[in-house]
Formats: C-alpha cells, structure tokens, sequence
C-alpha cells in the first residue's frame, strides 16, 4: 500500500516536472535568443567603436604586416576552423606562389639619414669665391700661386617677388600731315581693365585649387610682400578664368569618355546659397581614364541623374565602387560595370579584429591578386601580356576565392564584420571578376579614389564654394591641375600661357589646349617644361 502511493506520488512529480519543462522551454529558447542577439550587438558595436577610434586616433594606412597573416594562417589555427564551422581552406589559397614564378626582388632598406640629391641643374648658379687673407706662403713667405678650386653648393631663395610690367605704346606723326599720329593697339589682356597678367592669375589658381590655400590667406600672404590684392578681386579672376577655360574642359572631357576604360567616384563638398541662412552640401563627381586625363563635374545633389546625363553615350568598361547611383548606367548595353578590390579588401580589412582566421585568408589572396599587377606594371607588359598573366596566375584564386566565400557565408553572423565583408563580395562577384577577362582593365578604382586627393586637402581649407556656380567653376580648375600633376606638366606653366592663349583660340581647335596635346607640342617645339 505505502509502495504504491509512493509510486503514485513519483508519477506526479514526474508529471509536474514535464509540465514544467513544457511551460519553460520556449521560455528559455527566448532568453537564449535574445542572450544570441545581445552578444552579436555587443560584437557589432565593439566593432564600430574600434573603427571610430582607428578612424579620429589611428593611422589611415590599411596596410597589413605579411608576418601577421602568416601567424593566423597557421596549420593548427585553420584545423580548428575547419573543425568548427566546417569550412576547409581551398589548397590555393593557403599555398605559396608557385616556385616557377620568380620572387620579386626584396626592397633595398631606406638608410636612416634623408641623404643629398644634387641640387637641379637649371637653377641659377650665384657664385662667390673666397680667397685666403694672406697671400704669402707661411713656409718661405714666398707669393702663393692659384692652384684650382673647391666647389660646394647650398640652396638659396628670394623672396617671392612682383613687378610691374609697363606696355609703352609709343606715338609717331607725320610732320607733313599735322593731324596724322600713329601708335601701337595696345595688346589684348587676359581681362578687360584687369590689373593682373596671365602669370598671377595662374599662381592665385594653383595656391588654391593644388597648394589648398584659400584666397583670404593668400591676401595676407602677398600683404606681407608688400602688394594688396583683396579678395574679392582674386575670387573674380578665379570665376573668370574657369569661364574661359571651359572649352578646354569640354574637350578633356570628351578624350577621357571616348577610352574604353572610365574611373568615376564622387565625393561632398559644402556651398552656400545667396539669402539662405547655413550651408548646403553638393558633389563633386570625377571621371578619370587609365592615361592620366581627369575632368570633374558638380551637382548639387547625388542624385543618379548627375553620372546618368554625363555617361549618356558613354560605352566601355566603367570602373566605381559599390554605389547604386551608377546601377543604371551600368545596365545600359555596352556598359560593362567594373567593381573595386580595393573597397572588397578594406571591409575583410575591418573584419581583422573580430574574425582573425577567416579575414586574413581572404586578404592573402587578395594580396597575391595585386602582386600580380605589381609585377605587370614592373615588367611594363601590354595589354595582351597582361590578360595571360592575369590568366595563369590570378583566375586561379579567384575560382578558389569564390569556393572559400561561399563555403564561408552559412557559417558567419550576417551583421558581423566578415558576415557584412563576405555578403558585399558576393553580391558584387560578377563585376569584380571582370578586371581577369581583359588586360586593360584595372583591378580596382584607386585612380578615381586618388583624383579626391586635392578635393578633400581643399576643403578642409577652403570649407565651402561660395555658390553653386563657384563648386561648377572648382570643377573646370581641379579638371586640369589634376590631369597636369599626372602627367607630370607644371600647372602655373601651363595655365599661364592657356590663359593667355584660350581667348582667341580658334574653337574648332581647342582640344591643341590640353595638357597632353599642349605638353606634345612644347616637346615638337624643342621647349622644356619643368616637371610639376
């Protein structure tokens, strides 16, 4: 009797038990649900905290120490991946180059001093002998004759220095004819009325839009030097010039659309607007070719209609990174879209941290992908020499590449760093592929990227244009100071004698003003430029 009330009360508790377990169990799935997601927005907010902090305290540079990647690229560390998430490394991607291939030469280490490189040839030679004070010999008090000389040299400066330039037009008569005087027309200014010849307003431009400096510290700067030249009146021959010049824009940019191969990116910069109260933020967009010519356009929004009405006949390759306001021009036929290794690399570059393993066999094989364009820009190779290496030696890693990513993306968190870096990879994979199917495409948009360079120094600067117009007017000049400084052209030599020119230059010809054809006829001509 007593066991079969014990047994009874066991089966109850039994019961109860199961009860229990069937009230708390989605109640724990919850818990261990949210305990799940609070850990990943932990993960995901560390991350974006680390990346602030790199950003406003640590270096730019996204360079990656090799030996870092060796130490997490190690046997036992990919064995116990593989164990855990079931994700085995392609042999591709955790091998050395093959031995057939020859190592490139190791970099020759800098020595610590800065060392002496010989002061430039076409510089004006000041010279100063100095003589001893005593001519005599102090053996035998004989009188010393010249022997030779030593040389040594040290460069110095002038102040930078103005003048004036006085046009004299001188008058004749006739002493028949009493009322008959001839003189000289006088010879057309770069401005009506203007006070300043083609050579200041050039260095006014180039202190600007190359050396970054706004027109209120050059003001100070030329007062120092005794000369005022007030502000406004600089702004007004900058506003002047871009209108004269362009034309030759115009012509630029017509070379750099008819490439097959088109960089463009865009970046913000701030203008005002007459009457309104702050600041509005506009785009300045840049459309570069592989040789070196660049043209900028402003808008005021980055609407996809501003790339839509420049690319509009446009047809090639075109190369950006993965901004959906150039989708539609990508689709377009003719238009083949190019993405950007380097923006692929820079998220499994912040994903460093947080996925250690994962992250640095990607960047290993995206680093053996840009040593093979190293070794082709070393070797100098044409474009069909390009695509077979290309072809022999990166199409390999990305069919191993691809295989790693997919077998990889069930397996991470989709919001965490490697998730998102895998995820923006993937979706982009045809487009990044494209650069191993012709030689004379590029692997990323760097080019474009490096155009920005002078935009971003400005307007840390400069802070604002001071209308729409002035952001349209910065375009036309930062068009042609940039493609000068790439093709090595001194941008004050040049702009001063296009400025005197671009006037009355016949329309028809005005592409013989751009750089490259302008720099092809001082070389015609025999006339040396110094390099920018």
């Amino acid at each position: 009797m007593y066991a079969a009330r014990m047994d009874n009360t066991a089966r109850n508790h039994e019961a109860e038990l199961e009860a229990l377990r069937a009230v708390n169990a989605p109640l724990l799935d919850r818990l261990l649900g949210e305990l799940h997601h609070l850990r990943s927005e932990n993960a995901h907010l560390k991350h974006a905290l680390d990346q602030l902090k790199r950003r406003l305290y640590g270096r730019s540079s996204e360079k990656v120490n090799p030996d870092q990647l060796e130490l997490a690229l190690q046997v036992e560390a990919a064995a116990a991946a593989a164990a855990e998430c079931g994700v085995v490394v392609p042999p591709g991607l955790d091998e050395s180059p093959d031995a057939e291939v020859a190592a490139p030469a190791p970099k020759k280490r800098r020595p610590n001093h800065h060392g002496r490189v010989p002061l430039p040839a076409h510089l004006e030679r000041v010279r100063t002998e100095i003589h001893p004070e005593d001519m005599t010999c102090p053996c035998c008090r004989g009188e010393l004759r010249r022997l030779g000389d030593e040389t040594s040299e040290e460069l110095g400066r002038r102040p930078a220095e103005f003048y004036v330039r006085q046009t004299v037009r001188v008058k004749y008569a006739c002493p028949s004819c009493q009322d008959q005087i001839v003189r000289p027309e006088l010879p057309e200014k770069l401005f009506e009325r203007g006070m300043a010849g083609a050579d200041v307003v050039a260095h006014v431009l180039v202190s600007k839009y190359a050396d970054h400096l706004p027109l209120h510290r050059q003001e100070a700067i030329y007062r120092r030097e005794g000369v005022h030249l007030d502000k406004a009146t600089m702004c007004d021959w900058v506003d002047r010039s871009a209108d004269l010049l362009r034309p030759v824009v115009l012509a630029l940019r017509r070379l750099v659309l008819a490439g097959p191969v088109v960089h463009a990116d865009e970046t913000p910069i701030l203008y005002l607007i007459s009457g309104e109260r702050g600041s509005h933020r506009g785009w300045l967009w840049v459309y570069a070719n592989p040789h070196g010519e660049v043209f900028y356009d402003f808008s005021r929004t980055r609407s996809r209609q501003w790339p839509d009405a420049v690319l509009a006949d446009y047809r090639g390759y075109l190369v950006v990174d993965g901004f959906t306001g150039y989708d539609a021009v990508a689709a377009r036929d003719g238009v083949v879209y190019v993405g950007c290794w380097a923006h692929a690399r820079r998220k499994f570059h912040d994903a460093l941290k947080t996925d250690q393993q994962p992250a640095a066999v990607i960047l290993k094989a995206i680093g053996e992908m840009y040593k093979v364009e190293q070794q082709a820009r070393d070797e100098g190779l044409e474009a069909d020499a390009v695509l077979a290496l290309r072809q022999a030696r990166t199409a390999p890693l990305l069919a191993d590449l691809e295989a790693y990513l997919r077998a990889l993306l069930p397996s991470v968190l989709p919001k965490s760093p490697i998730g998102k870096a895998v995820q923006y990879t993937l979706a982009r994979w045809p487009a990044l592929t494209v650069f191993a199917g012709d030689g004379r495409v590029p692997i990323d948009n760097n080019s474009a990227e490096r155009a920005m360079r002078k935009v971003a120094l400005g307007r840390n600067n400069w802070l604002f244009a001071g209308n729409d117009t002035g952001g349209e007017r910065a375009a036309v000049i930062y068009s042609l100071i940039e493609t000068c400084s790439r093709l090595g052209i001194n941008p004050h030599e040049y702009l001063t004698d296009v400025l005197r020119r671009v006037g009355s230059h016949p329309q028809s010809r005005v592409a013989e003003l751009t750089p490259r054809a302008w720099l092809a006829t001082r070389a015609a001509a025999g006339i040396s430029s110094n390099q920018a």
